[in-house]
């Protein structure tokens, strides 16, 4: 009978109903609340409970409600990714001129038996045919591998013999004979792989979810699409470069695949024919692998490639010939070093790009005393490659193009891959950079809306202080906690849990330093006065604790809502549906016509105020991006689309379990932290002097039943602050000035400059209020936090002595109330990542510019929504709160910076900065994306997907400065053999 609680989904959701009626007994209990304390009391005793309510809630939460994939929904997944592969190595296929005007003709041959497994395990009875007409090419690859009972083969091959072009051909090749529902051949570069820490399937599953964003969807608790995937053998790995492994990891490489892959899951591996042999000495075989050989290329068919792709010209008699007529006639006649080189198929392709592509007269490789080997030719077509595909723009051109290539081919030499992606170039920045220009970028970001503050005529809102010190140590403060968060409350990778656990580990991680910080707060600022949020500080060290703190609060709402560490581009969810787009464009048209509307109010004089000027900026921005990312259409980048109940279900389950985390982490860690920097202020109040009757300066002390009071006769100015009617203004001295005197909605907050001439301090049991004598009603009692700086130090300590359970009562409520405060944004923000997040499958994009432009686009629209939802959330906190402590001031400005810190921490801004940094240290162009796609359209580089390769291996270790291995041998009579 109690099976039903025994589902995690019914547990989570009875968990998120305690937490919905939690917050409305919170909203009803403190709107009749007109007591601060009493209204702080019941938000600590309601926040408990809301934060047991969400620990349960996620320790419920665990994937046996998830089962696993149906095999009608693995089947439409491999359909999706066949057709994803299929469009991704044809688009290859065209950049490498494979049918222009045909591909070479590569022959293979079985290779050393003692390389490949048992004939009786590869085929009983009778080993692999020789080949034959039809198969004596790579053409025939396929029809080879059809044969072979057990569906595996290894192909071995010299540098730049055509083993990649091989891996692009059998992949098209089996995906034009492919059945719907079938395997799919996928080409898994095993450069990236570590066999001896991860195991292939665990390996291919990764990649899957990293390359097609669809396959990270998980099926389970435990695994992805792509796993299930792998596991039901609908993915055919194609694994390219398996001498691109360490060389002591070869052997566990051949073992992991020896053991995790089933005898019937097919398989195709290239290699270098001296790495395998190597792997099969300390290892083993591939079990029931047949193992062939890619023969050198027939210098005759060479030649006739070359003369194929040449521009034709008159020759001697009037016969038709081309630039490479006579150096065939003379390799004819003698056996140069080039006839060697011309065995490989690289170095045709480079041939052609060099000479038959320029006027460059090839006879110059006929040359033995400029080249005498072989490998000095090689060298020779891999540096001049790069200045032939650039040749048109002159040779500062090719020179400068050149350069900037060297220091890519250097930094992925570094990183040990071959694949360049735009939002992984932050790797090249250097550590210190990498840390804290995330920070930097979200303040930058937040502070764009400074012009719209100058229209306001209001350039001091958002800052208690006018001093420029306490500005940069509040700014510091941010970039240290952006920092902090970044590296510790942001998971690692997108969809990947770091720990069991993630929630507990922010959890700790966040109580743990916002104790720290709180403590310095208590140690370095004088909160016995009481703690208000807009308070004047003393000194600098207050506003860097303050600024830290808030920024690592703004981190972990991203981190709860699953925005990783390293972040991949994101795509649009509405792109591929009309209605979708067409409620985008409408909701992006209100917005931009409230911005107009707003902009009007601003400019005529009618609404003067700085919030008239943030909210016009915010919907202009937000209205914008909407409008943009509502008229793109559908691209093959996308992963499937969502509807708007979709859309609105992922918002609605992100909303509920963002909320029910951030409130756990933010009402523990603000309790546990404003306990201890109470305690730590307790502590710090050691003197006990008595000042009754005593004169210090200006100022004299007296007590009278149990009232304690310091006046003086000293006329003081500065300006008051009444947050709310009802509620006690708040004094701020000469030189300081009040956060948000105007706040639309709240009409009775005012702000207006005094003249005391005389002032008087009162204290009962420690808390203290200042009554300014002024020239308007006699005795105004305000908050004295902010003039105890008019006091002697002596005379603070003296004030404040009392219980130290009355300062906690005084001090704790606005912290636990902005615990509350962090949840309820929090949960925002989990809303908007989780219903505006899609996937964008990279190696399906068109191009890595289009995978920028939507990540940019995408992030726009995720930051202007999630500034306007957090506005909506603050908005009862402004109209409800009484002012609780200065909360006001904090849910007033809180909104800004949630909107600018996605863009800072989404790959789009992180790309800003990398490319912002290279390009000032020279290693890269201003417009590195029109750069990167020039060098693509010239065949430098290839593309796959978002990805960008350079045209091989080869060639990227030579522009790197490695030692490139030659491909070609010493010429033989062979040579003259085959021309004969």
């Amino acid at each position: 009978m109690s099976g039903w609680w025994r589902s995690a989904r019914l547990r989570r959701r009875a968990a998120f109903g305690v937490c919905g009626a939690a917050l409305v007994a919170l909203v009803g209990a403190v709107r009749d609340s007109r007591d601060e304390n009493t209204a702080g009391v019941l938000v600590s005793a309601i926040a408990a409970v809301v934060s047991v309510a969400a620990f349960l809630a996620d320790a419920l939460r665990d994937g046996t409600d998830a089962p696993g994939p149906a095999g009608a929904v693995r089947r439409r997944a491999a359909d999706a990714l066949a057709e994803a592969v299929r469009e991704q190595w044809a688009a290859e296929a065209r950049l490498r001129r494979l049918h222009d005007p045909g591909p070479l003709d590569v022959r293979w041959a079985p290779a050393d038996r003692r390389l490949a497994d048992h004939p009786e395990n590869i085929r009983p009875g009778t080993p692999v045919p020789a080949p034959r007409h039809g198969e004596h090419d790579v053409g025939g690859i396929v029809g080879a591998f059809a044969s072979l009972p057990r569906h595996r083969l290894v192909a071995l091959g010299g540098p730049g013999s055509g083993k990649s072009v091989l891996a692009v051909r059998f992949t098209l090749g089996l995906l034009a004979v492919r059945e719907p529902g079938g395997p799919v051949p996928v080409i898994f570069p095993l450069s990236s792989w570590d066999p001896t820490r991860t195991g292939l399937r665990d390996w291919l599953a990764d990649r899957l979810a990293a390359d097609y964003r669809s396959l990270a969807a998980p099926t389970d608790g435990r695994h992805t699409l792509g796993r299930a995937l792998v596991d039901t053998g609908l993915v055919l790995p194609v694994l390219d470069g398996f001498d691109e492994l360490p060389r002591s990891a070869y052997a566990d490489a051949v073992r992991r695949i020896n053991s995790e892959l089933d005898d019937e899951i097919p398989l195709l591996l290239t290699s270098r024919p001296a790495a395998w042999a190597s792997a099969v000495r300390a290892g083993d075989v591939l079990t029931a692998a047949e193992v062939v050989e890619l023969l050198p290329l027939d210098t005759e068919r060479a030649g006739s490639y070359l003369e194929r792709t040449a521009r034709p010209r008159d020759g001697d008699g009037g016969h038709r010939e081309t630039v490479w007529t006579p150096v065939l006639r003379r390799l004819a006649r003698e056996p140069l070093p080039l006839c060697a080189v011309l065995t490989v198929p690289l170095m045709v392709a480079l041939a052609r790009t060099v000479y038959s592509d320029t006027s460059r007269d090839p006879a110059e490789l006929l040359d033995t005393a400029r080249f005498p080997t072989a490998g000095d030719i090689e060298e020779h077509l891999l540096d001049a490659f790069v200045p032939s595909a650039f040749a048109d723009g002159g040779p500062r051109r090719a020179a400068e193009a050149r350069r900037r290539l060297e220091q890519l081919a250097r930094e992925l030499e570094s990183r040990g891959t071959g694949r360049l992606a735009w939002w992984e170039l932050e790797s090249a920045l250097p550590r210190v950079v990498r840390a804290y220009a995330t920070g930097l970028l979200a303040i930058i970001a937040a502070c764009a809306l400074l012009p719209a503050l100058a229209l306001a005529r209001s350039p001091s809102h958002g800052s208690a202080v006018e001093d420029p010190a306490s500005v940069v140590a509040g700014l510091l403060g941010e970039t240290l906690g952006y920092a902090f968060g970044v590296a510790f409350l942001l998971p690692a990778r997108a969809g990947l849990r770091d720990h069991r656990n993630p929630l507990l580990r922010q959890l700790a991680v966040t109580t743990a330093a916002a104790t720290v910080l709180w403590v310095g707060v208590g140690l370095t600022d004088d909160l016995r006065f009481g703690f208000r949020f807009g308070a004047v500080t003393d000194g600098l060290l207050p506003d860097l604790f303050g600024g830290f703190l808030f920024a690592m609060l703004l981190t972990l709402f991203f981190g709860v809502a699953g925005l990783p560490r390293h972040p991949v581009p994101l795509n649009l969810p509405w792109a591929g549906s009309y209605w979708g787009r067409a409620a985008v464009l409408m909701c992006g048209a209100t917005l931009s016509a409230c911005s107009v509307g707003l902009a009007g109010a601003l400019l005529l004089g009618v609404a003067v105020t700085p919030w008239t000027a943030l909210a016009g900026t915010v919907c202009a921005v937000s209205g914008c991006a909407l409008l943009v990312g509502g008229t793109r259409r559908a691209s093959r980048d996308s992963a499937p689309r969502r509807g708007g109940g979709r859309i609105a279900h992922d918002f609605a389950a992100g909303l509920a379990r963002g909320m029910a985390a951030t409130l756990l982490i933010g009402t523990v860690a603000s309790s546990v932290a404003g306990a201890a920097a109470v305690t730590a202020t307790v502590l710090g109040s050691t003197s006990r002097e008595d000042l009754d009757g005593r004169r210090i300066g200006p100022w004299r002390f007296h007590e009278r039943d149990g009232v304690r009071t310091a006046s003086t006769d000293h006329t003081l100015t500065g300006t008051l602050l009444v947050p709310a009617r009802g509620a006690l203004p708040v004094a701020y001295p000469a030189g300081t000035a009040p956060p948000d005197c105007e706040i639309p909605l709240l009409p009775t907050r005012t702000c207006s400059a005094f003249t005391s001439r005389r002032t008087v301090f009162e204290s009962r049991s420690g808390a203290v209020t200042v009554r300014l004598t002024t020239s308007g009603p006699p005795g105004r009692v305000a908050y004295a936090a902010n003039m105890r700086s008019v006091l002697p130090e002596r005379g603070r300590a003296w004030l404040t002595q009392g219980p130290a359970l009355d300062l906690f009562a005084r001090c704790l409520p606005p912290m636990v109330a902005s615990g509350v405060l962090i949840g309820m944004v929090g949960g925002c923000v989990c809303g908007v990542y989780r219903a505006l997040s899609a996937p964008s499958e990279v190696l399906r994009a068109p191009g890595p510019r289009g995978t920028l432009r939507t990540d940019r686009t995408a992030s726009l629209v995720r930051g202007g929504i999630a500034a306007l939802l957090t506005a909506v959330v603050c908005l009862p906190v402004v109209l409800l709160s009484q002012d609780w402590g200065g909360l006001v001031d904090a849910a007033a400005q809180l909104w800004i910076p949630v909107g600018a810190t996605p863009l800072a921490l989404s790959a789009w801004g992180r790309f800003l900065i990398t490319r912002g940094w290279l390009a000032v240290t020279g290693r890269t162009p201003w417009r590195l994306m029109r750069f990167l796609d020039e060098a693509h359209r010239r065949g430098v580089l290839r593309q796959s997907g978002a990805y960008y390769e350079f045209r091989h291996q080869r060639l990227q270790r030579r522009l790197a400065g490695a030692t490139a291995t030659p491909g070609g041998g010493p010429p033989t009579a062979e040579c003259l053999d085959v021309l004969g």
